[in-house]
């Protein structure tokens, strides 16, 4: 881990230690990139940005046009005759990208007292990237633009058709209502679902769902190990890969005595196309900001949108019992 992370950060040091943050014949700043930063960076807690595409925008908002409806079961016509038509039905939906960042500021005794074992400006910088990567994993379940103006929409608010609420009625992972919403999907759509997410509470009560029926693991050099990683659900359609994020909170205050958690099962891809996106305006990077005294400050940031082509393409299991 500690050689991992020395090694980021010789990269990011690296960059820093020369730095170009204002073109010379304009006398303008200039935004250093760091989108290949974040590719390298050891251990980040954030397996729906890692996951989800992301393409590049432009102008204010994202749009697009999504399929609402088409037809089905009338396929079969008169020989010589003409085949019946369907209506095909589509919306135009928007997004505004939302700005996201974090400033840091380092004093001129930081930056000299690190000389001589760490490029602090470089570790902040770092420490700076997390913080944003991490808020963005955040806001890609729990977004809301209507409550808070500055955020873009997550899931919890892009989905509003198929919503299952299990209102903490039986202990356990629910295999017949996830079932169901898979089922649902695909006869309403012609859609397969591509993947589950839950929270880490979820994750561990599906583990230990099927921990009983696992005496011991043995690793590659014949270390034991007790319980088992449970990775993906085989569905009706084949295998969901389980992906857990600490984006998706547990309830413990809701139910008294119980907590609870919610599943999503989500469609990222069909038929070729990304239905769950990140629309990039700006990628993340980082920016000198004006000294304040014997300081320097810098901000990183990007704008972004998570686009849903398709919310009815996505379910939401509601307040499944976990303990």
């Amino acid at each position: 881990m500690l050689e991992s992370l020395q090694a980021t950060l010789a990269k990011v040091e690296k960059t820093l230690t020369t730095p170009t943050y204002t073109n010379q014949s304009t006398l303008t700043n200039v935004r250093e990139n760091l989108d290949g930063f974040v590719n390298v960076l050891p251990e980040k807690e954030t397996p729906l940005r890692d996951r989800i595409a992301r393409k590049a925008g432009a102008g204010l908002a994202a749009s697009w046009n999504i399929m609402t409806a088409f037809g089905s079961g009338n396929a079969p016509f008169a020989e010589g005759g003409t085949p019946n038509e369907d209506t095909t039905t589509y919306a135009r939906r928007s997004a505004v990208y939302k700005e996201l960042g974090k400033k840091k500021s380092i004093s001129d005794k930081m930056i000299a007292a690190g000389a001589s074992f760490t490029d602090i400006e470089a570790q902040e910088t770092e420490v700076a990237m997390r913080e944003v990567i991490q808020d963005e994993e955040s806001l890609l379940i729990t977004g809301d633009a209507t409550g808070s103006p500055t955020q873009f929409d997550g899931l919890s608010n892009w989905i509003t058709t198929n919503i299952t609420d299990d209102n903490n009625d039986a202990l356990g992972f629910r295999t017949d209502l996830l079932e169901a919403e898979v089922a649902r999907i695909l006869n309403s759509y012609g859609t397969r679902a591509t993947a589950i997410y839950t929270s880490y509470g979820m994750k561990r009560a599906i583990n230990q769902s099927l921990a009983g029926d696992v005496r011991v693991n043995l690793d590659a050099t014949n270390q034991v190990a007790t319980g088992v990683d449970v990775s993906f659900y085989q569905s009706m359609i084949g295998k969901l890969p389980i992906v857990a994020t600490p984006a998706i909170a547990d309830d413990t205050s809701t139910y008294a005595g119980n907590t609870v958690g919610d599943i999503y099962v989500v469609t990222e891809r069909t038929r070729g196309q990304d239905v769950l996106y990140i629309s990039e305006l700006y990628g993340l990077g980082k920016s000198m900001l004006d000294r304040t005294g014997a300081a320097i400050n810098f901000m990183v940031t990007e704008c972004v949108v998570f686009v849903c082509r398709a919310q009815e393409m996505q379910a939401v299991i509601q307040n499944v019992r976990i303990a």
